[in-house]
């Protein structure tokens, strides 16, 4: 079944929508940024991005205790790349942190055939990023 954010809207509008819903009535701060002529992505794609952008924060609301989550989304040479960062309280990169939410995202973004990273550190928050390749047309 098909996300109901997705069938008013394009993932990005989908996925600023969700953040801006979910953190209403927080204190954490969010920040949008958009760079480049973005591609219409297939539907599973779209689906799976909302998912690990979702999840991306929720781990900053359970966890990190941020007051600041940006979301970046840039589309240069066929290649989409998403970054989700907060400003909270990180944790050490060489520990394995495979909980479900972090497993879910490898999955997700090894089937789109891309590439996931996450960068954190203790009291220097975290970034997760995707990159995936893309041919697409632009979207409207």
């Amino acid at each position: 079944m098909r996300p109901q954010a997705l069938q008013e809207q394009n993932f990005w509008g989908a996925l600023k929508g969700t953040i801006k819903n979910t953190t209403a009535g927080t204190a954490l701060h969010t920040t949008f940024e958009a760079k480049g002529k973005l591609p219409e992505l297939p539907q599973p794609w779209q689906e799976n991005l909302l998912h690990i952008g979702q999840e991306a924060l929720t781990n900053t609301l359970k966890y990190a205790h941020a007051r600041n989550f940006k979301t970046r989304l840039t589309y240069k040479a066929k290649k989409l790349r998403l970054e989700l960062r907060d400003d909270g309280d990180g944790f050490k990169a060489k520990d394995r942190h495979d909980g479900v939410g972090l497993r879910g995202m490898r999955e997700r973004v090894e089937q789109m055939g891309g590439e996931l990273e996450i960068t954190s550190s203790r009291g220097k928050g975290t970034k997760i990023t995707v990159l995936l390749p893309c041919n697409g047309e632009s979207m409207s």
